[in-house]
């Protein structure tokens, strides 16, 4: 593919402030504010019965996390007490197909087309079937728990299968310095790995976070076929050229470190160039709407960055009328983000294919509340527009709009539910969310509520949601 670098046309750069090269999302035209006046609904108490254990430290993503662990806890067992006629080849051996199977799995599920297998399988459930079916399969956004599960797994493997090669290096079973050199690189950029994606690491070094898992990654699959290949001479010198170890093409954990490779590499075979057309919405460095001139489907998620090689974000797309082209909206809320906004690029990289998110399991249901704050409305725009056979009621707290988003996006709001509730926080104040989600969620008789706000509220919100009884759901923030 070739060495790509940064966009260094200087036209791309241009100020944001330079009004003549930008379209004017602001219109002069009255906020939107439209508070309904709800039932004195009084929110019932939280669940105590294990209420935190189950919606907070076991939720879905961990209990999935949890099951991939037993499972190979389970087979860890199987493997090292299973009795053998070789002391080398067959345990070894078993060792590296478990390591590999785990990281193909966490790999896979990562894959485009896979997530958006699993999302429109889920699709195909009618509103006939049982909706605490329905309300179960609405969590497949989860699914990130077979990815760390998955992930950790493969790394403990290794470090098993690692410690076992120590032990022979030492006692001069193996005589090969190769081998050991090999396992202590890859050792060491699978720790690396595993350590900076802890959640409180990830979170306040996530561009470290994303350098050290992406390059670290290609650094391991690079150095496991050399690892794999002194492993099988080790083994011949051991067990003999006729042993389960001693052929290359024999062993699972070949094919799994093809498969793996390929689909690392699948989604760069569609890296490319977006154009794009930025809009300003409102004044100040508070948002911005991109237009895409390419073809777009209904409820999904673009990854664009500057560079290929660096940050990659996401954004869900709000698709054009009549199919052709679309639009994200990119808020405020870091550095990368305020560069767009300040000064947006005529261009973005993109890589795989656009995938659905977790707004787009509001299909499985008749009715649902969509709760949103500031630009959320972009994402939960997106959705809203493309599920007919649901119907979607909106409560939506930002400040000032109309003067901040304009009136297209306002305008496409009431088209979706004309009796949307929307918060001018500016004039009104913040609001309870959830207590407001709460009495609409009651008066429409909803089978569900979705949020999409920043990270610690709509994981506040979903709790608060869940811990009542009423079926919940929100991005996770999972990668």
């Amino acid at each position: 593919m070739g060495i790509y670098t940064k966009l260094d046309d200087p036209s791309e750069f241009e100020p944001f402030l330079n009004d003549t090269e930008y379209e004017d999302g602001k219109t002069q035209c009255s906020e939107t504010s439209q508070t309904a006046s709800f039932p004195n609904v009084t929110l019932p108490p939280q669940g105590r019965f294990l209420r935190f254990a189950r919606y907070s430290v076991f939720g879905v993503y961990r209990r999935i996390f949890l099951a991939v662990f037993i499972i190979n806890i389970w087979q860890g067992h199987r493997i090292l007490t299973m009795r053998r006629r070789s002391k080398y080849s067959p345990l070894l051996v078993d060792i590296s197909t478990a390591f590999a199977l785990n990281m193909f799995v966490a790999i896979l599920i990562r894959q485009d087309y896979v997530i958006n297998f699993l999302f429109r399988l889920c699709w195909l459930v009618p509103f006939a079937a049982p909706l605490r079916l329905r309300r179960s399969l609405a969590k497949i956004y989860e699914y990130g728990g077979l990815h760390s599960g998955a992930a950790i797994c493969s790394v403990l493997w290794f470090s098993l299968l690692s410690a076992i090669l120590f032990k022979e290096f030492m006692t001069l079973r193996i005589a090969d310095p190769l081998i050991m050199i090999c396992t202590v690189i890859v050792m060491g950029f699978l720790w690396a790995i595993l350590v900076t994606a802890y959640p409180w690491i990830r979170a306040r070094k996530h561009n470290t976070f994303e350098v050290v898992h992406r390059f670290g990654g290609w650094i391991v699959l690079g150095l496991f076929w050399p690892e794999l290949w002194l492993f099988t001479r080790a083994l011949g010198h051991q067990a003999g050229p006729t042993s389960p170890g001693a052929v290359l093409t024999k062993l699972p954990a070949f094919w799994l470190l093809i498969a793996s490779c390929f689909h690392v590499a699948l989604p760069w075979f569609r890296l490319r160039r977006l154009s794009i057309k930025p809009e300003r919405l409102g004044v100040g460095v508070h948002a911005i709407r991109l237009h895409l001139d390419e073809k777009v489907s209904n409820c999904v998620v673009y990854r664009i960055g500057d560079t290929p090689l660096k940050e990659w974000h996401s954004f869900a797309c709000i698709p054009s009328p009549g199919g052709k082209g679309g639009s994200l909206i990119v808020s405020n809320a870091g550095d990368w983000t305020r560069r767009a906004i300040n000064n947006p690029k005529r261009a973005y990289y993109t890589r795989g294919i656009p995938t659905v998110g977790v707004l787009c399991m509001a299909q499985l249901f008749r009715k649902v509340i969509i709760v949103t704050t500031g630009s959320g409305i972009g994402p939960c725009l997106g959705t809203m527009m493309n599920i007919p056979a649901t119907t979607c009621r909106v409560l939506w707290s930002a400040p000032e709009p109309r003067h901040t988003f304009g009136d297209e996006i306002c305008n496409r709001v009431l088209n979706v539910d004309p009796e949307a509730v929307v918060i001018d926080t500016h004039k009104e104040g913040r609001k309870n969310l959830v207590q407001l989600a709460y009495a609409l969620y009651i008066e429409e008789g909803a089978e569900a509520v979705f949020c999409v706000s920043n990270k610690a509220l709509t994981k506040h919100f979903v709790y608060e949601m869940e811990s009542r009884g009423v079926p919940a759901y929100g991005p996770i923030w999972d990668s």
